[in-house]
């Protein structure tokens, strides 16, 4: 490195691959991780985040262990959440008290062996939504929607007007 590099200054590290922004998190003990910014709710005592990171969990195949991505939801103040250049902040959804959403995704929970889809879109007055349901925009609902892991809500059917309404 030349003297004209700025030595002891750290390059920026390339941000992961993620399926929304990404914000850096300060944690209690001060340690700094990438999260994924689900939505952004204000309470009354200022905006909080819905966030999102992936961490190992045990699976196998056929016997073989596998270190398979295992989604952990978490909700921080917005405080201790530092924005990073040239994400897409504005396509958050955000959260008011009294102002409803356009569109849910709710993530479902599975307890039995019964599995379905792992996403269902609602639109955003549905009283269908059990699980964790965060309210989406257009754009996401319409993303959501388009996965294979994903179904639109069977008593609102979001699906109609998503799709002729481009």
């Amino acid at each position: 490195m030349s003297d004209d590099q700025g030595q002891g200054q750290e390059q920026p590290a390339a941000l992961p691959q993620a399926d929304g922004p990404l914000v850096d998190v300060t944690l209690p003990d001060g340690q700094h991780i990438y999260a994924v910014v689900k939505s952004r709710v204000r309470e009354p005592d200022g905006w909080w985040y819905d966030l999102q990171i992936h961490v190992p969990h045990q699976g196998s195949d056929r016997g073989r262990l596998l270190a398979l991505p295992a989604a952990v939801d978490f909700r921080a103040p917005a405080a201790l959440c530092e924005p990073i250049d040239g994400q897409p902040y504005d396509q958050v959804p955000t959260e008011r008290p009294g102002v409803t959403p356009a569109w849910k995704v709710e993530e479902k929970v599975y307890f039995g062996p019964e599995r379905g889809p792992a996403r269902i879109v609602h639109r955003g007055d549905c009283r269908a939504a059990r699980d964790l349901a965060r309210p989406a925009s257009t754009e996401q609902a319409r993303a959501v929607l388009e996965r294979d892991d994903a179904a639109p809500c069977p008593l609102c059917r979001p699906d109609r007007p998503l799709r002729t309404a481009a």
